[in-house]
C-alpha cells in the first residue's frame, strides 16, 4: 500500500505526525490528566457557588432595604421593629437599675450606731436591698407619696419626697418574729371613735394582713400602716404624715394592702425572711 503513496504524499503526512506528536508532548502524563480535571472541576463549582451566593445576597440586601424604606416611609407609630433576642449582643447596652441616692442621718440609735459598724460587704448587701426596696414600692405607691429614697443607716427606713417639699416617712421593717401572735383583731369601736379605720385581708399564699388608718403624731394627720407574718418574720410596712406640713399619709389601706400583696413585693420580704437584716423583735412593730 505504501507504494502506491507519491512522495508528496509521504511528506504531507509526516508534516501531520509530527505536528500531533509536538501537541501531544506539551501534555501532561496520562495518570495526571484525572487529578486536573477533577481540581478544575471543583474550582469551577466554587466560583458558581460563590456567584450564585453573591446574587441571593445582593437580592435579599435589595428587598430588606425596600421593606424598610416603605415601612419608614409611613406612619412612624406603626413601625414594625424586628423581634430581639433575649440574649444581648455584645455591642447593645444594658440599662443599668435606677439608683435612688441614700439619704444620709446621724445615728441616734443603737441599730443606726451599729450598722456604721457593719463589715463592708454586709453594709453593702443591705444597701442593695433597700436600693431594690426603693425602686419597687415607688412603682407600687400612688404618685402622691413622691420619689422614694432610701436612709442610709437604717434598713428599714425611707422617705418619700413630693416637689412641693412634702417629706412622708416609710418604714418598711421584716424583723425575725417575736412571741406576739400572727396579726390583730380591728379594734373597730374605738378606732372609728377617733376616726381611723381598719381593714383586714388575704395575701397571695393564704397570708393574713391587717391594715390600720389612724391619727398619728398630731389631731390633725394619719399613718397609714400593714402588718402580717411572713415565714419566721413579722412585716411592718407603714407611711408617715408629714407633721411640719400637716398633711396626712397619701395611702389608703386599700392601696398599701394591695401594694404589700405584689409577688414583686412578696418575692423582697422572702428575701429579708431567709437572710435576716434586723435583730428579733419582743413586740408587734407599730403596736
Amino acid at each position: 500500500m505504501n507504494d502506491n503513496i507519491t512522495e508528496e504524499d509521504r511528506r504531507s503526512a509526516l508534516l501531520v505526525r509530527n505536528a500531533m506528536d509536538s501537541a501531544v508532548a506539551e501534555l501532561p502524563a496520562p495518570h495526571d490528566l484525572v487529578p486536573a480535571a477533577v481540581t478544575q472541576g471543583r474550582r469551577r463549582k466554587t466560583r458558581a457557588r460563590l456567584a450564585t451566593a453573591a446574587g441571593i445576597t445582593c437580592v435579599a440586601g435589595a428587598v430588606l432595604f425596600g421593606s424598610l424604606t416603605l415601612t419608614a416611609g409611613g406612619d412612624a407609630d406603626r413601625t414594625v421593629r424586628p423581634a430581639t433576642s433575649s440574649t444581648p449582643s455584645p455591642h447593645q447596652s444594658v440599662q443599668p437599675e435606677p439608683y435612688r441616692t441614700p439619704i444620709h442621718i446621724d445615728p441616734t440609735s443603737d441599730d443606726e450606731r451599729a450598722m456604721t459598724n457593719l463589715p463592708p460587704t454586709e453594709r453593702k448587701r443591705r444597701a442593695q436591698f433597700q436600693q431594690k426596696a426603693a425602686v419597687l414600692l415607688d412603682k407600687l405607691l400612688p404618685d402622691a407619696v413622691g420619689l422614694i429614697r432610701p436612709v442610709d443607716l437604717d434598713v428599714s427606713r425611707y422617705q418619700g419626697e413630693i416637689t412641693d417639699g412634702k417629706v412622708f416617712t416609710i418604714i418598711f421593717s421584716v424583723r425575725p418574729s417575736g412571741d406576739g401572735p400572727d396579726s390583730k383583731h380591728c379594734p373597730s369601736a374605738a378606732l372609728a371613735a377617733k376616726g381611723g379605720s381598719c381593714k383586714q385581708a388575704t395575701l397571695p399564699g393564704g397570708i393574713k394582713a391587717t391594715s390600720l388608718r389612724v391619727i398619728t403624731d398630731s389631731s390633725e394627720t394619719m399613718s397609714t400602716d400593714v402588718h402580717f407574718r411572713y415565714g419566721r418574720s413579722d412585716v411592718y410596712v407603714s407611711i408617715e404624715p408629714d407633721v411640719n406640713a400637716k398633711a396626712s399619709a397619701p395611702v389608703t389601706s386599700e392601696e398599701l394592702l394591695a401594694a404589700v400583696g405584689d409577688s414583686r413585693f412578696l418575692d423582697l420580704v422572702r428575701y429579708a425572711d431567709e437572710h435576716p437584716m434586723q435583730k428579733k423583735q419582743t413586740t408587734i412593730a407599730g403596736g
